[in-house]
């Protein structure tokens, strides 16, 4: 069945803007979808990153997240957000949510954590894997009512998910849950995984939350990576679960392992690949603090040495040529500069880069200097 457009209103004050433009801001599309869970077909929103099109090698993480249509809007904001220049604090994220009809489906059934993890796992993550250029890496999200789902994908299925994020969940005493979560911490010593727990001040099951929490502080396997918070009830912690995921991606600029050199930063990130993520991290950010660091200290030729590796390494990267630009022309090489600037906005531009107007005018400056010379 042919996609539906799925445009979502974010504010009133897009009302006239839409009146004005006479089209819609399209966050997602509905897609319908055979379900051998649910024995009927099954609908789900997804959101492809901004560069999904632009870049046709690039395959991205994905996530996953149970509630409705009511949900999708805000959560793909966040995403966008933490991720419009496609780097930091997180990478561009396939988002895949429930829509209000399938989610109801389920909770018809008796909202079983088990049909959620089952419908994931048999329907809908063979269906995004087959049309959608992903990578190996999966973050499983979900609260409130659904949130004892993340805990339950953990303990049942541990290597579906790479990452759960389980905000104020209800953690109920008939689900049995306490008893199988420390079950499987005593039993799983060699788990790897990234495990986010939040609530907020009402809680509906807070006694289960702590004891929860109590488990993890006794028993938590060495590699499994786990953090709890508590929030306001109006402060969303999505933004603080995913920004502590990814928190190992992005070293410090005064960082040791940057200082060392360039090849502890790619060792380090290749740990990070192998052990973590499943996918080759980035190091371009590392190696670009690197020279930059090189280039303070007024050494201009191993900053440029440092810098033509991150061109070499990254070359559909527009951040690696305009940093390489900057270079340049504090050391005086304008011409050398504007080449670099130029690939950088053809760069920008083609891949939707929050930063294509900005390297326009970076261009545009340069090339006024070098004509005013």
């Amino acid at each position: 069945m042919k996609p539906r457009q799925l445009p979502f209103i974010l504010a009133l004050w897009l009302i006239s803007f839409f009146v004005l433009a006479s089209e819609p801001i399209v966050i997602g599309q509905t897609l319908t979808i055979d379900s051998k869970v649910l024995m009927k077909q099954a609908s789900i929103n997804i959101r492809l990153p901004v560069s999904y099109q632009a870049l046709k090698h690039k395959r991205y993480p994905v996530y996953f997240k149970l509630g409705t249509d009511e949900d999708f809007a805000g959560t793909a904001g966040t995403l966008h957000e933490l991720s419009h220049n496609q780097e930091d604090p997180m990478p561009e994220t396939i988002f895949v949510s429930l829509t209000t009809e399938t989610a109801v489906s389920i909770i018809n059934r008796g909202v079983k954590s088990e049909d959620f993890i089952n419908f994931l796992e048999t329907d809908v993550i063979p269906y995004v894997d087959k049309h959608y250029r992903t990578q190996p890496f999966r973050i499983l999200a979900s609260g409130e009512r659904f949130g004892m789902a993340p805990l339950y994908g953990l303990i049942h299925k541990p290597k579906l998910f790479q990452a759960y994020i389980a905000m104020s969940p209800w953690i109920t005493d008939s689900s049995g849950l306490v008893s199988e979560f420390e079950t499987f911490l005593k039993s799983n010593n060699e788990i790897s995984a990234f495990l986010w727990l939040s609530v907020s001040g009402e809680s509906r099951e807070d006694k289960n939350y702590q004891k929860v929490i109590s488990l993890l502080q006794q028993y938590a396997p060495k590699n499994l990576e786990w953090k709890s918070a508590q929030f306001n009830r109006y402060v969303s912690p999505l933004s603080s679960a995913l920004v502590s995921l990814y928190a190992d991606r992005y070293l410090a600029a005064d960082s040791p392992i940057i200082g060392a050199g360039v090849q502890p930063i790619k060792s380090y990130y290749q740990q990070l690949s192998d052990n973590k993520y499943g996918y080759a991290i980035s190091s371009e950010n590392a190696i670009r603090d690197l020279g930059i660091s090189m280039f303070n200290k007024e050494k201009v030729k191993k900053a440029i040495e440092i810098l033509q590796i991150n061109i070499k390494d990254y070359p559909d990267s527009p951040h690696v040529y305009a940093v390489m630009a900057s270079v340049l022309t504090e050391d005086g090489d304008l011409k050398g500069a504007l080449a670099m600037q130029k690939i950088a906005s053809e760069l920008a531009t083609q891949q939707n880069n929050a930063y294509d107007s900005y390297y326009k005018q970076l261009y545009t400056e340069i090339e006024s200097q070098l004509l005013a010379k």
